[in-house]
């Protein structure tokens, strides 16, 4: 049987998420919204298969939000109902680590930043054998999250804490994802070249690639368009939309593990740096080589489904088996994902915002799967 074309498999699979969604009912006012069994669903999606040959294919379905603060379900013609486009932002959630690496990448390539420098070298540090390998490879055994926005204090403060946190490991020893450490090596790189990561990414990444529509800090217009994430009780922000969804880098005003936003066209355009088809940045072939190779091989010891590049996800289990040994990339807790297949230029992005209205209520594990077969197989 012949294979469907992949822009009406696409369309298929993006309108089945956001159908799903609204059939799913309000999560809300039950006494716990988050105890209730996640199905596969958003509210919103968007998603893009491109080629290095031909235009890239697209799909957009639902609404930038369906659910008010209390969980009840918004009137179709309510004001914050409007529908998904190819310029709606999304917040990337853990997407925004490939944008730190590539900006780390680039450091490297022109000799300010070493690899396997030590982090105390750079910048204040209590651990004296961690690197700036450990922390794009996540193992510095800085733990996985920290509740910053419970600590009182600014973001110095904060960035203290991160600088000071008791290791779960020593260096080395084991690979655990951990945001923390992309926290801290955000910062180190604002400290190596005195520029918000935010700035610095824009100027030596996004700025080469002609991205745009990337940004960390959406305005106030385009906030207000934004797809809505989740309803947050701790810390106490109600409905967050044009903000950052992770708490963590929320309380820092942004940060190296999350809180870049990007439309259809300005993830696509991410994908295409992975691919090696953007006009820029420039890298070398030996950091190239670094990002999509295997940085942990023969050890420590990990359990991830995916083998470790420099900042990047080799060969994510997002499909049945795993995806092709050579395609990086990676996933964002809100439903989103950028993967890249250097060897063949093809780039797989999908954005949803199934966190909206709380973060275990949908899920799109399988939506990603699919993608990964369109894309990939």
């Amino acid at each position: 049987m012949p294979r469907p074309a992949i822009p009406q498999d696409l369309t298929e699979l993006i309108g089945s998420l956001t159908a799903a969604a609204r059939t799913a009912g309000p999560p809300g006012p039950a006494p716990d919204p988050h105890s209730a069994a996640p199905r596969e669903a958003s509210v919103g999606a968007a998603a893009a298969i491109e080629g290095p040959d031909a235009p890239a294919a697209t799909a957009v379905s639902g609404t930038t939000a369906l659910f008010a603060a209390d969980g009840s379900v918004l009137p179709e013609d309510a004001p914050a109902v409007e529908p998904v486009t190819e310029r709606t932002l999304f917040d990337l959630a853990s997407v925004t680590k490939i944008l730190t690496a590539l900006t780390a990448a680039t450091l490297i390539d022109d000799g300010m930043l070493d690899v396997h420098q030590p982090v105390r070298e750079l910048m204040p540090a209590p651990h004296p054998d961690m690197t700036v390998h450990h922390l794009l490879t996540h193992t510095s055994g800085l733990p996985p999250v920290m509740p910053l926005w419970r600590m009182p204090g600014g973001r110095e403060a904060r960035l203290d804490a991160v600088r000071r946190a008791t290791l779960d490991h020593a260096p080395g020893e084991a690979h655990a994802y951990s945001c923390i450490g992309f926290i801290l090596l955000g910062a180190l790189m604002e400290a190596l070249t005195d520029t918000p990561l935010p700035e610095l990414a824009r100027r030596r990444v996004l700025d080469p690639a002609g991205a745009t529509g990337v940004t960390w800090t959406p305005d106030t217009a385009d906030a207000a368009h934004a797809a809505a994430t989740e309803h947050q009780e701790d810390p106490p922000r109600g409905l967050v939309r044009g903000s950052t969804h992770d708490e963590t880098a929320w309380s820092l005003g942004g940060a190296g593990n999350a809180g870049a936003f990007a439309t259809l066209p300005g993830a696509l355009a991410i994908g295409r740096i992975l691919a090696g088809r953007a006009p820029g940045p420039r890298l070398s072939p030996a950091v190239r080589e670094l990002l999509t190779a295997d940085q942990l091989p023969g050890g420590p010891v990990t359990d991830a489904p995916w083998r470790q590049g420099l900042g990047l996800r080799i060969g994510q289990e997002t499909a049945p088996g795993r995806l092709a040994e050579h395609v990086v990339g990676h996933p964002g807790f809100t439903g989103t994902s950028i993967h890249a297949d250097p060897r063949t230029g093809t780039v797989a992005v999908l954005l949803t915002n199934r966190v909206h209205p709380y973060r275990s209520w949908f899920k799109v594990e399988a939506a990603r799967r699919d993608l990964a077969r369109l894309a990939f197989a």
